[in-house]
């Protein structure tokens, strides 16, 4: 190989590490953005989830083996376990699902913002 050629492949090499380091920064700080604007969205349903919970609790309606119990925010808020489900001062909406698995009792929490909807949310 030329003296130029080694020195192109260089330049090349050089080129590509700059590319390659400038990618994986942008998508690590698209990837920190997502997430830190998802942690309040994951927060209010952990939100709904323990108010759930507290409901349950204090009602028993637990649900029977293998059965699912639907819980609205509606009922939540009306029974003064929630006060409310909003961001940027936009209403949410949303609801927790309670599952019998045998021994445990699974919460799963469902919501509905005008930028945001939980993943398998159902009306």
């Amino acid at each position: 190989m030329s003296r130029n050629s080694m020195k192109q492949m260089r330049r090349l090499s050089i080129v590509w590490g700059i590319l390659l380091v400038m990618i994986v920064g942008l998508l690590t700080t698209f990837g920190i953005l997502f997430n830190k604007k998802n942690k309040l969205y994951k927060d209010m349903e952990d939100d709904l989830e323990a108010a759930a919970k507290k409901y349950v609790d204090q009602s028993f309606l637990y649900p029977k083996d293998g059965k699912q119990l639907k819980i609205t925010y509606t009922t939540l808020k009306d029974n003064g376990f929630i006060d409310k489900l909003e961001v940027n001062k936009k209403a949410c909406d949303g609801y927790v699902t309670i599952k019998n698995n045998e021994l445990v009792y699974k919460y799963k929490g469902y919501l509905k913002c005008p930028e945001y909807q939980t993943e398998n949310y159902k009306k």
